[in-house]
Protein backbone atom coordinates (compact mmCIF):
# COMPACT_ATOMS: atom_id res chain seq x y z
CA UNK A 1 0.00 0.00 0.00
CA UNK A 2 2.85 2.31 1.08
CA UNK A 3 4.94 1.51 -2.50
CA UNK A 4 1.86 2.64 -3.98
CA UNK A 5 1.44 5.98 -2.53
CA UNK A 6 4.98 7.10 -1.51
CA UNK A 7 5.35 9.95 -4.70
CA UNK A 8 2.18 11.47 -3.73
CA UNK A 9 2.43 10.72 0.01
CA UNK A 10 3.75 14.27 1.71
CA UNK A 11 0.67 16.09 -0.48
CA UNK A 12 -1.68 13.89 0.41
CA UNK A 13 -0.51 14.05 4.39
CA UNK A 14 -1.30 17.67 3.91
CA UNK A 15 -4.72 17.56 2.10
CA UNK A 16 -5.89 15.23 4.36
CA UNK A 17 -4.27 16.42 7.75
CA UNK A 18 -5.19 20.43 7.05
CA UNK A 19 -1.80 20.85 7.27
CA UNK A 20 -1.99 19.74 11.43
CA UNK A 21 0.62 16.91 10.41
CA UNK A 22 3.47 19.83 10.16
CA UNK A 23 2.45 21.37 13.42
CA UNK A 24 2.42 18.33 15.27
CA UNK A 25 5.56 17.23 13.59
CA UNK A 26 7.17 20.76 15.04
CA UNK A 27 6.05 19.90 18.19
CA UNK A 28 7.42 16.19 18.20
CA UNK A 29 10.96 17.76 17.25
CA UNK A 30 10.99 20.04 20.55
CA UNK A 31 10.18 17.28 22.55
CA UNK A 32 13.08 15.12 20.86
CA UNK A 33 15.88 17.75 21.55
CA UNK A 34 14.63 18.61 25.02
CA UNK A 35 17.13 16.71 26.08
CA UNK A 36 20.25 17.39 24.12
CA UNK A 37 20.40 13.81 22.56
CA UNK A 38 23.24 12.88 20.55
CA UNK A 39 21.38 10.06 18.90
CA UNK A 40 17.20 9.93 17.60
CA UNK A 41 15.72 6.90 16.00
CA UNK A 42 12.81 7.50 13.54
CA UNK A 43 10.75 4.50 13.46
CA UNK A 44 9.14 3.82 10.20
CA UNK A 45 10.15 7.34 8.89
CA UNK A 46 8.20 7.13 5.57
CA UNK A 47 9.62 10.16 3.78
CA UNK A 48 11.02 11.62 6.56
CA UNK A 49 9.65 14.15 7.50
CA UNK A 50 10.23 13.49 11.34
CA UNK A 51 13.72 12.92 10.61
CA UNK A 52 14.93 15.73 8.77
CA UNK A 53 12.74 18.56 10.58
CA UNK A 54 14.77 16.93 13.83
CA UNK A 55 17.90 17.31 12.47
CA UNK A 56 17.66 20.71 10.75
CA UNK A 57 16.29 22.51 14.48
CA UNK A 58 19.40 20.63 15.98
CA UNK A 59 21.53 22.16 13.53
CA UNK A 60 19.95 25.44 14.25
CA UNK A 61 20.95 25.29 17.82
CA UNK A 62 24.37 23.73 17.46
CA UNK A 63 23.81 20.20 19.11
CA UNK A 64 25.68 17.37 17.68
CA UNK A 65 22.85 15.21 17.02
CA UNK A 66 22.50 12.60 14.39
CA UNK A 67 19.22 11.32 13.25
CA UNK A 68 18.68 7.62 11.78
CA UNK A 69 15.28 7.29 10.06
CA UNK A 70 14.26 3.55 9.21
CA UNK A 71 11.82 1.94 6.99
CA UNK A 72 10.84 -1.12 5.45
CA UNK A 73 9.33 0.46 2.27
CA UNK A 74 12.59 0.98 -0.49
CA UNK A 75 10.16 3.65 -2.12
CA UNK A 76 9.36 5.86 0.91
CA UNK A 77 13.29 5.89 1.84
CA UNK A 78 14.27 6.82 -1.23
CA UNK A 79 11.87 10.16 -1.11
CA UNK A 80 13.97 10.72 1.91
CA UNK A 81 16.79 10.78 0.79
CA UNK A 82 15.99 12.79 -1.66
CA UNK A 83 14.76 15.43 0.53
CA UNK A 84 17.71 15.22 2.86
CA UNK A 85 19.68 15.95 -0.31
CA UNK A 86 17.73 18.55 -1.45
CA UNK A 87 17.77 20.85 1.68
CA UNK A 88 21.32 19.55 2.23
CA UNK A 89 20.80 18.22 5.40
CA UNK A 90 23.56 15.75 6.11
CA UNK A 91 22.77 14.46 9.90
CA UNK A 92 20.57 12.41 9.19
CA UNK A 93 20.89 8.76 7.27
CA UNK A 94 17.77 6.49 6.11
CA UNK A 95 18.38 2.76 6.25
CA UNK A 96 15.80 -0.60 5.88
CA UNK A 97 15.04 -1.38 9.49
CA UNK A 98 12.06 -3.71 11.01
CA UNK A 99 10.45 -1.77 13.63
CA UNK A 100 9.87 -5.24 15.27
CA UNK A 101 13.29 -6.05 15.29
CA UNK A 102 15.71 -3.44 15.82
CA UNK A 103 19.08 -3.85 14.44
CA UNK A 104 20.93 -1.16 17.21
CA UNK A 105 22.56 -2.30 20.42
CA UNK A 106 20.48 -1.97 23.27
CA UNK A 107 20.21 2.07 25.15
CA UNK A 108 21.71 3.38 22.07
CA UNK A 109 19.07 6.61 21.78
CA UNK A 110 18.54 9.41 23.53
CA UNK A 111 15.06 9.78 21.75
CA UNK A 112 13.00 7.56 19.85
CA UNK A 113 9.68 8.70 17.57
CA UNK A 114 7.31 6.98 15.59
CA UNK A 115 4.64 9.09 13.34
CA UNK A 116 1.82 7.70 12.32
CA UNK A 117 2.81 3.99 11.94
CA UNK A 118 1.48 2.33 14.79
CA UNK A 119 -1.52 0.33 13.43
CA UNK A 120 1.07 -0.83 10.36
CA UNK A 121 3.07 -3.33 13.36
CA UNK A 122 1.93 -6.68 13.69
CA UNK A 123 2.24 -6.58 17.50
CA UNK A 124 2.31 -3.54 19.26
CA UNK A 125 3.57 -5.33 21.84
CA UNK A 126 6.88 -5.91 20.03
CA UNK A 127 7.18 -2.87 19.11
CA UNK A 128 6.93 -0.78 22.51
CA UNK A 129 10.09 -3.59 23.67
CA UNK A 130 11.83 -2.89 20.94
CA UNK A 131 11.63 0.96 21.47
CA UNK A 132 12.64 0.61 25.33
CA UNK A 133 15.54 -1.75 24.89
CA UNK A 134 17.13 0.30 22.26
CA UNK A 135 16.24 3.60 24.73
CA UNK A 136 18.84 4.81 27.16
CA UNK A 137 17.60 5.51 30.77
CA UNK A 138 15.09 8.53 30.93
CA UNK A 139 15.17 8.54 27.29
CA UNK A 140 12.47 10.02 25.31
CA UNK A 141 10.12 8.45 23.70
CA UNK A 142 7.30 10.22 21.21
CA UNK A 143 4.77 8.97 19.56
CA UNK A 144 2.50 10.51 17.11
CA UNK A 145 -0.92 8.74 15.88
CA UNK A 146 -4.71 9.28 15.14
CA UNK A 147 -7.48 7.34 17.00
CA UNK A 148 -11.27 7.94 18.03
CA UNK A 149 -11.69 10.42 20.41
CA UNK A 150 -12.83 10.11 23.69
CA UNK A 151 -15.29 13.27 23.53
CA UNK A 152 -18.38 13.67 21.87
CA UNK A 153 -17.63 16.42 19.60
CA UNK A 154 -14.28 14.94 18.44
CA UNK A 155 -16.03 11.43 17.55
CA UNK A 156 -18.26 13.47 15.48
CA UNK A 157 -15.75 15.12 13.66
CA UNK A 158 -14.07 11.66 13.65
CA UNK A 159 -16.74 10.10 12.03
CA UNK A 160 -16.93 12.64 9.30
CA UNK A 161 -13.08 12.63 8.87
CA UNK A 162 -13.00 8.84 8.39
CA UNK A 163 -15.98 9.10 5.90
CA UNK A 164 -13.46 12.15 4.26
CA UNK A 165 -10.30 9.80 3.63
CA UNK A 166 -12.49 6.60 2.74
CA UNK A 167 -13.69 9.18 -0.17
CA UNK A 168 -10.12 10.07 -0.88
CA UNK A 169 -9.27 6.71 -1.39
CA UNK A 170 -12.21 5.57 -3.39
CA UNK A 171 -11.33 8.66 -5.77
CA UNK A 172 -7.66 8.45 -6.10
CA UNK A 173 -8.11 3.93 -5.98
CA UNK A 174 -4.97 3.77 -3.36
CA UNK A 175 -5.91 0.98 -0.90
CA UNK A 176 -4.03 2.68 1.76
CA UNK A 177 -6.76 5.37 2.44
CA UNK A 178 -9.44 2.68 2.38
CA UNK A 179 -7.47 0.83 4.95
CA UNK A 180 -6.70 3.80 7.27
CA UNK A 181 -10.29 4.27 8.19
CA UNK A 182 -10.80 0.71 9.18
CA UNK A 183 -7.85 0.02 11.33
CA UNK A 184 -7.85 3.20 13.31
CA UNK A 185 -11.68 2.70 13.95
CA UNK A 186 -10.34 -0.57 15.63
CA UNK A 187 -7.66 0.76 17.49
CA UNK A 188 -8.00 1.98 21.21
CA UNK A 189 -5.63 5.03 22.31
CA UNK A 190 -6.58 3.92 26.06
CA UNK A 191 -5.74 0.21 25.74
CA UNK A 192 -2.20 1.45 23.89
CA UNK A 193 -1.43 4.22 26.96
CA UNK A 194 -2.27 1.55 29.24
CA UNK A 195 0.18 -0.75 27.50
CA UNK A 196 2.86 1.71 27.17
CA UNK A 197 2.60 2.14 30.60
CA UNK A 198 2.94 -1.30 31.39
CA UNK A 199 5.85 -1.77 29.46
CA UNK A 200 7.83 0.35 32.05
CA UNK A 201 7.50 4.08 30.83
CA UNK A 202 6.66 6.59 32.82
CA UNK A 203 5.67 10.47 33.07
CA UNK A 204 3.25 9.82 29.81
CA UNK A 205 1.69 13.16 28.89
CA UNK A 206 -0.74 13.05 25.87
CA UNK A 207 -1.32 16.17 23.31
CA UNK A 208 -4.38 16.45 21.28
CA UNK A 209 -4.64 18.30 17.73
CA UNK A 210 -7.51 17.99 15.11
CA UNK A 211 -10.28 18.01 17.61
CA UNK A 212 -8.38 14.86 19.38
CA UNK A 213 -8.37 12.49 16.24
CA UNK A 214 -4.44 13.28 15.83
CA UNK A 215 -2.42 13.19 19.90
CA UNK A 216 1.16 13.18 20.60
CA UNK A 217 2.36 10.87 22.96
CA UNK A 218 5.45 12.06 25.22
CA UNK A 219 6.97 9.78 27.58
CA UNK A 220 10.57 8.77 29.24
CA UNK A 221 11.97 5.22 30.03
Amino acid sequence: MYSEAHKSYDATNRLLSFNTDNIIRERAAEALLSANPLNVLDIATGTGDIAILTATHAKEKGLRTKVIGIDMNPGMLGVARQKAARNDVKNVVFEKGNALGLKYRTEYFDAVVCSFALKNFDSQERFLKEVRRVLKKDGIFVLIDISKPEHALGRIGFWFYMRYMELFGFVTGKKLYKWLPKSTAEFSRKEFIKRVKEEGFIEVKVREYLLGISYMLICRK
